[in-house]
C-alpha cells in the first residue's frame, strides 16, 4: 500500500502492481471488460517482449464481445497500451507521447491478432489510437495517460487535453481508488 501511495504522489512512472490495482478497482467489476495484467506481455525492451501467448490464448478462448486491456510497459520507463474491441473488430495501440516505443508496442499487438476468438471474423489491423488528450509532456504521467485512454476506449466521454491540475487531479482519484477496500 505504501508503494502505491508513493507511485501516484511522486514524479515517477507507475509501477505495474499501481497499474494493476487501479485496472482493477475500475475495470475489474464490468463482465464486458476483460484486463490483463502488464506480466501477460512482459516488458517490451527495446521492441522485443516474451509473451506467454498459450496462457493469453487461454484468456481469449471463451471471448465473444468483450473489450480486452492491455497495459505495456516499456523498458520500466514509460507505459504504453493495447486495446481490443471484439464487437467493433478494432486493435489499438496507444502512446501518450508518441515516442518510438509505439514501433515496438505495434510489434507486440501483431501477434495477439491471431490468438483472437474465430467469432470475431473480420480482417484487423493495429491502428494508433487517438485519445484526444494531447501529447503528454513530462516524463512520468505515461501510466494517468494510458489509464485515461482506457476509459475512454471503454466509452467514457474524452476529458481533452489535459494540464497540470487535471493531472494531479487524476493521480488523487487514483489513490483514492487504491486506498478504498
Amino acid at each position: 500500500m505504501q508503494t502505491q501511495v508513493l507511485d501516484l504522489t511522486a514524479k515517477e512512472c507507475i509501477t505495474d502492481e499501481v497499474m494493476r490495482t487501479v485496472m482493477l478497482k475500475k475495470f475489474g467489476p464490468d463482465p464486458n471488460i476483460v484486463i490483463f495484467d502488464a506480466s501477460a506481455l512482459g516488458v517490451v525492451v527495446d521492441g522485443s517482449v516474451g509473451a506467454d501467448t498459450a496462457s493469453i490464448r487461454r484468456t481469449m478462448r471463451g471471448l465473444s464481445t468483450e473489450v480486452e486491456l492491455f497495459p505495456v510497459n516499456c523498458n520500466n520507463t514509460h507505459w504504453c497500451s493495447i486495446m481490443i474491441n471484439l464487437t467493433k473488430g478494432k486493435v489499438s495501440i496507444y502512446d501518450s507521447s508518441s515516442s518510438s516505443y509505439l514501433l515496438g508496442v505495434r510489434a507486440v499487438a501483431q501477434p495477439l491478432i491471431p490468438l483472437l476468438p474465430s467469432t470475431v471474423g473480420m480482417s484487423l489491423r493495429v491502428q494508433t489510437y487517438e485519445s484526444g488528450l494531447g501529447v503528454q509532456t513530462d516524463s512520468y504521467n505515461c501510466g494517468i495517460y494510458v489509464l485515461i485512454a482506457f476509459d475512454i476506449f471503454c466509452g467514457a466521454e474524452p476529458l481533452g487535453h489535459f494540464d497540470k491540475k487535471t493531472l494531479q487531479c487524476l493521480q488523487y482519484r487514483y489513490l483514492r481508488m487504491c486506498l478504498q477496500d
